[in-house]
């Protein structure tokens, strides 16, 4: 009987102590151990694990930096670090004169593995990381009318048709500015008010299919997301994703197809129109940090990842991540405002 007790003593002594058997990992790990290990490793792989590096860095490092790193883990065997966000998960907010159209969002348990593909990118791999409509944004998407029709999938009829559809919508939104401004909620206004309240742009815009209620749709059918992947590689940085089912308003999202329709919307930003690389080239100059995150959110996606198409800047992506007051190695600002969702409720 001694000798059993002894043996479940054992046992019970190597499941907390041995590394990556539980989530807590080594006894005493702190989350700076954690953090550094993990980017240690992948800064090991080459120019491409330097950008990844920098990447899980800045994401690691504001959240340290914003006291919402709790329990950490590393198991370089596996090359899988595990984190327990404190309060519950948090929310990352972009600085609004980014205008970037969705929000960060944190599960209360986040997981990074990696792995080097043979073509010589380096994978991070994501557990609890997503995107999120911004504030208000399905909700306006309701009051403007655009839920009273839906537009048919972009697999049952041709691009055309699709588009003719679509453009009836950003068209209700274009009116909408103009006679109910006061009922957009301010955030969304000070999102929209870029082209908006520029009479040489808005006009511009215009004159090039409509952009002003393109965007503007754009923002109200941004898909709520679970990021998958983010691929480092020569060719710049591409994220994969699938629809989050779990979050508020995924039932508005599935039923109006806004994933397919925000890669639509991106198809001037991958130069797949009679534009070429025109837009990209001038949005990566007037608004990078928005136009490198449409390109990560579209260019690894399957309809163009065959394509070859060039990736986000990786400087750009690190900044995205990066927690805003604090600037990266080449003096890029971050972007990132963290909130516990405990905190913000």
């Amino acid at each position: 009987m001694r000798s059993r007790l002894l043996v479940v003593r054992l046992l019970a002594a190597l499941l907390v102590t041995w590394p990556g058997l539980t989530f807590f990992g080594r006894r005493g790990q702190s989350s700076s151990d954690a953090v550094d290990a993990l980017v240690k490793d992948v800064q090991a792989l080459g120019s491409a694990g330097q950008d990844a590096a920098n990447m899980a860095s800045a994401l690691l490092g504001g959240l340290q930096d914003s006291k919402l790193l709790a329990d950490s883990s590393y198991d370089a065997r596996r090359r899988v670090a595990k984190f327990k966000i404190a309060g519950g998960g948090a929310m990352g907010e972009f600085f609004p004169d980014l205008r970037i159209w969705l929000q960060v969002q944190l599960d209360k348990n986040l997981r990074i593995s990696w792995e080097k593909a043979r073509s010589g990118a380096v994978v991070l791999h994501f557990s609890g990381l997503s995107f999120a409509p911004l504030p208000g944004a399905q909700e306006l998407y309701l009051k403007a009318g655009l839920d009273s029709f839906t537009c048919p999938s972009i697999k049952s009829v041709n691009q055309e048709e699709y588009y003719q559809c679509h453009l009836k919508k950003a068209l209700v939104m274009e009116e909408f500015w103009k006679a109910n401004r006061t009922l957009i909620p301010k955030n969304l206004q000070h999102q929209f008010a870029f082209i908006g309240d520029n009479t040489v742009i808005s006009h511009l815009s215009e004159q090039l299919g409509h952009g002003f209620g393109w965007s503007m749709l754009l923002v109200l059918s941004a898909p709520p997301s679970t990021v998958e992947t983010l691929e480092f590689s020569e060719n710049g940085v591409r994220g994969t994703s699938i629809h989050d089912k779990n979050q508020a308003g995924a039932k508005l999202s599935a039923k109006h197809g806004f994933k397919d329709l925000s890669l639509n919307i991106a198809r001037p930003l991958v130069g797949d129109t009679r534009f070429g690389g025109l837009v990209r080239s001038v949005g990566e100059r007037i608004m990078p940090v928005a136009c490198n995150f449409g390109i990560l959110c579209s260019v690894g996606e399957p309809r163009w990842r065959s394509k070859g198409i060039r990736g986000a800047d990786p400087k750009v992506v690190a900044s995205l991540f990066r927690r805003r007051g604090t600037k990266g190695p080449n003096g890029e600002e971050g972007c990132l405002t963290w909130k516990s969702k405990k905190r913000r409720r």
